[in-house]
């Protein structure tokens, strides 16, 4: 005869099971566990918090609020339901109140109905159900059998079996036996629906109880939470045999919460589905493996029968791979043979496990190759993200890059999902985002496309255009490429896997924050990339801006539990002074998070590393020539400007002032003037015509100034631009600035060139990189003066006015100089006659190395990686 388990028997008990592995609680995957793994949903988790801020007051003796809200919601009188610290508390009860003459328990089922029964000195008898009907009890004959003046305990869906019987058969066997009551536990009911549950039908009967639980279906086990239904006279009678105050405030929340939100049906409908296709791919991996028969289940579990186990299969999983199964030979009629129960996790959890029995099986067995089981080798990874845009998560990246590189290891870049207008070619071809090539060569790598899977290029505030591994696949609204996101993930882990599967290790980069609730369902770039990589987390907060440790605090609540254990510290970047006074902000973070402060980075000047967002681009030196001395540029800054890092290095140069023009007050006198690429011509051209910076372009060409056009820029300066495709506009042909002879037309497909050595007019060369849909023409008046290295044009113009396809061709010291000077010396100013700035990449992400290595918790990170 099986004696009543303890607590460690019922699977979870997180510190028994860890202190057998050898492990710390948060390393196991526990499979032994009937608990969603998300934890709560985000409503029940704000309903949580929001009552910690009444926890000083007691909380209703018998959780009356609770009840109410159960009534209101399930049309039930409110004397006929009675909550309790989850439904473990009522069985535990009903024998004491009920004193039947007799137990019937149908088994297999929870060992806590014959323990209650038996500490109450209840007589036991059992039912044995078999694995031959799925474990489905015959109700004819248990009806046949009740005993009178007795009571009978049956779970629906079983456990641990997940059986499920049609809540009209069960009803005719009660109705049949008006002497025995009936202890219907439906714990697992919300997995399955409320069409089986017999909840409406308890308070009409007086030999019905419904036992119901929240916290399997809602992940809340540890508040406890659960309710009984039955007539008021059995509700009365359970609420004298109960303490007052045995459920607290945060239990009343969730439980009001969940009767009361609206958004409980929506989740309830999300999670059955997500359920019951988890349960398929677990039931189809386990049927993979020799010996294994599953049982049919509407729960969140699935029980399965191994013939051929492995011996001590669930002390080697533990041991070996951090895995809990439920080991279920305590179950009464399940202890003659190796019977298990696993709960439905992950799609990604579940090929964990099962990967992992496959390990343990040994010989004489023969070893099964199952290559869909085989997940890659799991890279160690960090991931750099944000509590916000532009709080330097790219220049960080690349810092961690440099760094993993100067400490020996093969490590890649990975951005799942980019949105700028600043991007580059690679040598293949492939369109990517700028921020990632400057992370490749961090690397010592060549760029490639995977680093950079998902490119988006805003056209409009609507819109963008979608590149995917380095190739445009057309243009989409926001809510169009949100709804394809799902099509898109697949390819973002492929190109992840990819990529991690050939170097040591990844750095990632989240894109925003992972704090956008309105995002997060669909999210591809932030912590579902985080989950699928196991990316150890470091969440980057600008103090610059104010407000950062809220910001950290605020995002570190958006998180899952099962996200928080991926974050390892927070980085406190952009700070200016003495970093030792924001000890007591630190201390206070780490108390209430449980997370360190790992970093704290200096405001870095000077680095000469291209920014991703526009909105941090520095336009004036750190150390300008006198006023009278520099050349004076205006750039202007397009509604839809695309690769401003075109003139960071201009930025950088002492003697110049570079300045942005976005009205027609801002134009000045300038000596050059620029016109940018962007990723809306037609668009961007109507804007400044608008602005009225049009016709002050045209004067400034009269009066014999300067004027550089690129890509977009080019187009604008010819006589007219055409779109037979419609790419931008409705219209087939628009007029441009008319001050060179050329005109361009937009042809389907993009052109994209990696430019190694461009000649240029200059006599010295220069290299860059093309992005454009325009096919540029130009006439005699208007001859090359850029050129590819297959000879063909890339540029044109005339003394003054020069325009070319080339983006990134200021990065080059040399040409960048020569046309500075060029422009001086037609200016009447002094050229220098030698650099004054070197934009050299590999000094530049060495430094900013150095820097970062000086502040951070090196030591900490390399070990959340599992790298020390």
């Amino acid at each position: 005869m099986n004696t009543p388990p303890d607590a460690d028997a019922h699977g979870g008990n997180l510190l028994a099971l860890a202190a057998r592995a050898g492990t710390s609680p948060e390393n196991l995957l526990d499979f032994s566990v009937n608990v969603r793994p998300e934890g709560m949903p985000d409503f029940l988790r704000g309903a949580v918090l929001q009552s910690l801020d009444r926890a000083v007051a007691y909380p209703s003796p018998y959780a009356e609020d609770a009840c109410a809200a159960a009534s209101a919601h399930l049309g039930i009188p409110q004397d006929c339901i009675l909550f309790g610290n989850g439904s473990n508390e009522h069985i535990h009860a009903l024998p004491r109140i009920l004193a039947p003459a007799e137990a019937l328990i149908i088994q297999p089922a929870f060992s806590e109905y014959e323990l209650a029964c038996r500490r109450a000195d209840i007589p036991v008898r059992h039912e044995y159900t078999s694995p031959d009907t799925g474990f489905l009890p015959d109700l004819d004959s248990i009806a046949a059998h009740a005993p009178l003046g007795g009571c009978i305990f049956l779970a629906n869906p079983g456990n641990p079996a997940g059986a499920i019987l049609p809540p009209g058969s069960i009803l005719r066997a009660i109705d049949a036996t008006p002497g025995t009551v009936w202890i219907i536990d439906e714990a697992f009911i919300d997995f399955a629906g409320e069409q089986h549950s017999l909840l409406t039908a308890a308070p009409t009967r007086n030999n019905l109880i419904v036992l119901r639980s929240l916290t399997k279906f809602y992940g809340m086990a540890g508040i406890r939470t659960g309710y009984a239904a039955a007539s008021p006279r059995i509700i009365a009678a359970l609420r004298d045999a109960l303490p007052p105050w045995s459920i607290g405030a945060a239990s009343i929340a969730a439980a009001v919460a969940i009767f009361s939100s609206p958004e409980t049906a929506a989740f309830a409908a999300e999670q059955r589905e997500l359920t019951r296709a988890r349960r398929e791919h677990l039931d189809a991996q386990l049927r993979t493996l020799p010996g294994i028969e599953t049982y049919p289940s509407a729960a969140n579990y699935i029980l399965f029968r191994w013939t051929n186990a492995p011996a001590d299969l669930i002390g080697t999983l533990l041991r070996e791979h951090c895995t809990a199964l439920r080991d279920c030979s305590n179950y009464r009629s399940l202890d003659q043979e190796p019977w298990y129960r696993a709960a439905v996790r992950s799609h990604a959890d579940i090929d964990t496990l099962a990967a992992a029995l496959y390990a343990c099986i040994a010989p004489p067995q023969p070893r099964i190759e199952a290559p869909s089981l085989r997940r890659p080798r799991r890279t160690p990874a960090l991931m750099l993200q944000g509590t916000c845009s532009d709080a330097g998560k790219s220049i960080l990246t690349a810092a961690f890059c440099r760094i993993l590189l100067q400490d020996g290891y093969d490590v890649a870049p990975f951005k799942a999902q980019n949105m700028a207008l600043n991007s580059g070619v690679t040598a293949l071809g492939e369109e990517m985002g700028r921020a990632q090539i400057v992370q490749a060569a961090a690397c010592r790598l060549d760029p490639d496309a995977r680093m950079n899977p998902v490119l988006l290029k805003p056209h409009s505030d609507m819109g963008s255009q979608v590149v995917v591994l380095g190739h445009p696949t057309g243009h989409r609204t926001a809510r169009e490429y949100f709804t394809s996101k799902r099509e898109l993930w697949p390819i973002v882990r492929q190109a992840y896997d990819s990529l991690a599967a050939e170097h040591e290790a990844v750095i990632l980069e989240g894109a925003g924050s992972p704090g956008e609730i309105n995002l997060k369902r669909a999210d591809i770039v932030n912590m579902n990339m985080a989950m699928h990589a196991q990316a150890a987390v470091l969440l980057a907060g600008d103090i610059d801006r104010g407000g950062v440790y809220a910001s950290f605090l605020g995002t570190w609540m958006t998180f899952t539990p099962a996200e928080k254990r991926l974050l390892a510290g927070f980085l406190v970047n952009k700070f200016r002074g003495d970093s030792t006074l924001l000890a007591p902000a630190h201390d206070y973070l780490r108390t209430v998070t449980g997370t360190p402060v790992l970093g704290v980075i200096p405001m870095i000047r000077g680095i000469n590393l291209p920014e991703e967002d526009r909105a941090a681009f520095t336009f004036a030196p750190d150390n300008p020539a006198p006023e009278a001395e520099r050349l004076d540029i205006a750039l202007l800054l397009l509604p839809h400007i695309s690769n401003h890092t075109d003139f960071a290095p201009l930025a950088a140069e002492p003697d110049i002032r570079l300045r942005p023009v976005r009205t027609a007050a801002d134009f000045g006198s300038p000596h050059l003037v620029i016109i940018p690429g962007t990723k809306n011509v037609v668009h961007d051209y109507r804007a400044i015509c608008e602005a009225g910076l049009a016709d002050l372009i045209l004067g400034h060409a009269a009066k014999g100034g300067h004027i550089l056009g690129i890509c977009g820029g080019l187009q604008m300066l010819g006589q007219r631009i055409d779109d037979p495709h419609r790419l931008e506009t409705e219209h087939a042909t628009h007029p441009a600035l008319g001050l060179l002879d050329l005109a361009t037309a937009f042809a389907s497909e993009k052109t994209l060139l990696n430019i190694a050595r461009a000649r240029t007019p200059l006599g010295v060369p220069t290299s860059g990189y093309e992005i454009h849909h325009g096919i540029s023409t130009a006439k005699e008046t208007c001859p090359p003066l850029f050129f590819r290295e297959d000879g063909s044009p890339c540029g044109y113009g005339t003394d003054r006015i020069w325009a070319t396809y080339l983006h990134g061709l200021f990065d080059d010291d040399d040409f960048r100089r020569a046309y500075i000077d060029r422009i001086r010396t037609l200016s009447g100013l002094c050229p220098a006659g030698k650099n004054l700035t070197v934009c050299n990449l590999e000094h530049s992400l060495n430094r900013l190395a150095d820097i970062v290595r000086e502040n951070v918790d090196l030591r900490h990170i390399y070990r959340s990686m599992g790298l020390a």
